[in-house]
């Protein structure tokens, strides 16, 4: 039986291999940059630096998952939604046609860790003197208008789970100091939570079938502390952690812990971040968007959204646009596809002529391509959505290669 495939980077013994630093811009790198304990709380955090509350509203794009949303909500502020152009840029066009009386802020993201160019926007945000949110959740690593990713908001936010083997993380840059009203103070993480996220790296890795050699001795660990707590041996806590481990994305986005979310990132999870060689990880995931590409070119059924990559980045999802994706999409859950779509919207998306946005919220599925997955791992992926989505296709495929 195969192991589960990751959705996300898991530890492996060659998650520190390869050279440190690579020649694509990383945005943990940037000054005035600090960790926090998720994505998601840096923008709630960006929100309460630039002082966006009760009333405000927030540009943010109808391609969305709700937590972009849900911190605006938090604060009081409204969400105001705006279309997308075919490249997933702002319709500038648009926004500009709009009452924006009460828009303190706009939140831009580099969609699937492919960089947008934010010149014109960062230029329209100054003529108006609207924030800039960058979010560069999807993008860690790259460049913008020949500047690295999370240099063109006034504030930018980042993820590092989608990047590294850590079940927690986020990254709030301030490139505009005399914006931020004040300068969030974080709480230490307690003794608790430290072990936790020590305890979620090994476990996840081993989960996944990586870390040869360590599953064993996880395991009579575990099974150690779970007798001096008194607790049945019927079922481990590796085995209930395991079964609730791939969950969607957008599973718990509308509830914030606000404890959570001003806590310091924990040491375990700092140690990786600014450990982990990135070569490996700007390589890597170039490399599977490269093979996804080619095994989906050519269907009728689907085909690559963006299949050239643009050269200064490392890609967090591989964007497949699928015809009809209802209801193989479900089918591609149930069987483990380490598959996501954003289509939780949030209440009161408009439909505006000409958005794209709304379109990729159906059609586009978002593959995982990072670093971690093996050659096997992506070839079941491949066989998995022809499998259910060009099940004659592939048929045919396989009958002329056995005449040949």
């Amino acid at each position: 039986m195969h192991a589960a495939i990751p959705r996300l980077p898991v530890l492996d013994w060659q998650t520190f291999s390869g050279a440190k630093n690579s020649g694509t811009a990383c945005l943990l790198d940037l000054p005035e940059s600090r960790y926090t304990n998720s994505g998601r709380a840096s923008i709630l955090l960006a929100l309460e630096m630039l002082e966006i509350s009760a009333g405000d509203r927030v540009l943010v794009p109808t391609y969305h998952c709700p937590t972009m949303i849900a911190p605006i909500s938090l604060r009081g502020a409204l969400p105001f939604f705006y279309p997308l152009n075919p490249d997933g840029s702002p319709d500038l066009a648009w926004i500009e046609s709009q009452d924006l009386t009460g828009v303190r802020a706009v939140l831009a993201a580099h969609f699937f860790g492919l960089p947008q160019p934010l010149g014109t926007l960062r230029t329209w945000c100054t003529q108006k003197r609207i924030y800039l949110i960058e979010d560069c959740a999807h993008s860690l690593f790259g460049s913008s208008d020949g500047k690295p990713v999370g240099s063109w908001g006034d504030l930018a936010i980042a993820s590092l789970t989608k990047f590294l083997p850590v079940p927690e993380g986020g990254c709030l840059v301030n490139n505009n100091p005399s914006a931020a009203k004040s300068k969030k103070s974080l709480r230490a993480p307690g003794l608790k939570s430290e072990i936790k996220a020590a305890f979620d790296i090994l476990h996840t890795g081993i989960h996944h079938g990586r870390l040869k050699g360590l599953a064993l001795p996880f395991e009579l660990v575990l099974r150690g502390m779970r007798r001096l707590r008194g607790q049945s041996g019927a079922r481990s806590e590796f085995q209930a952690e395991a079964s609730q481990e791939e969950k969607s994305p957008a599973q718990e986005a509308y509830d914030i812990d606000l404890g959570m979310s001003h806590q310091e990132l924990t040491a375990a999870c700092r140690w990786v971040a600014q450990g982990a060689p990135r070569e490996r990880i700007v390589a890597g995931r170039r490399t599977q968007y490269a093979f996804f590409t080619a095994a989906f070119a050519g269907a009728a059924e689907f085909h690559p959204l963006i299949p050239v990559l643009p050269n200064d980045c490392a890609p967090y999802v591989f964007p497949l646009w699928v015809n009809d994706p209802d209801p193989g999409y479900f089918k591609l859950r149930r069987l483990g596809l380490p598959v996501s779509r954003w289509d939780r919207l949030w209440p009161g998306v408009p439909h505006i002529d000409g958005d794209h946005g709304r379109a990729w919220s159906h059609h586009i599925l978002q593959l995982a391509c990072h670093q971690d997955l093996t050659p096997d791992e992506l070839q079941r992926m491949v066989t998995l959505v022809k499998n259910v989505y060009a099940p004659t296709t592939r048929t045919k495929n396989a009958s002329s290669e056995g005449e040949a």
